[in-house]
């Protein structure tokens, strides 16, 4: 698929108003969730201390500062899988409607293709943040030569190629491909 077909589809979905703003909330939601995540120990202790809305505003103050709390590269690459995280999120809702407009109903494996993809983490940091609310330590990246840059730089490679999937899906349309060798 060319740079123009790739551009004139998501001219298409993203010239809709509501596919901007649901990539954006989705985005925001992300990296909300990472800072939450990355905080928590801060955010819970800071909560027994001094109640709820200081522990809002520490919240905050993290969502603003977060870079200064992490590495550049890993930050970096944290903004780049949020963003193609909204992106591919926004494409996902874009082809399920498409789907239902012409079969009028959504299949259950679209469904909880959706419903998966929301819940599993599509960045390694953001799994390894799950893992240390189960108690499994990031110490593991450390055995890694670059601290785990490697696993978002990967993260980074499937979303990419996963957006152009659906990209290219979406340029297709609605196709029944038949097999005419049987």
């Amino acid at each position: 698929m060319s740079e123009k077909n790739l551009f004139s589809v998501w001219k298409k979905v993203f010239g809709n108003w509501k596919y901007v703003a649901l990539s954006i909330i989705i985005t925001l939601i992300f990296y909300s969730f990472k800072v939450l995540i990355s905080s928590y120990d801060s955010l819970i202790s800071f909560y027994g201390k001094l109640g709820l809305l200081e522990s809002i505003k520490l919240l905050f103050s993290f969502f603003i500062g977060f870079k200064e709390t992490t590495l550049t590269s890993s930050f970096i690459s944290l903004i780049f899988i949020t963003i193609l995280f909204g992106i591919l999120f926004s494409l996902i809702i874009y082809k399920t409607k498409m789907i239902k407009s012409v079969s009028g109903k959504t299949g259950i494996f679209t469904t909880t293709g959706i419903f998966l993809g929301v819940l599993a983490p599509s960045c390694a940091t953001c799994g390894i943040g799950l893992l240390s609310l189960f108690g499994i330590s990031a110490a593991a990246l450390s055995f890694l030569p670059y601290d785990g840059l490697e696993l978002s730089i990967l993260a980074i490679g499937i979303l990419s190629f996963s957006t152009f999937e659906i990209t290219k899906d979406i340029k297709k349309g609605i196709l029944c491909e038949v097999d005419f060798k049987k």
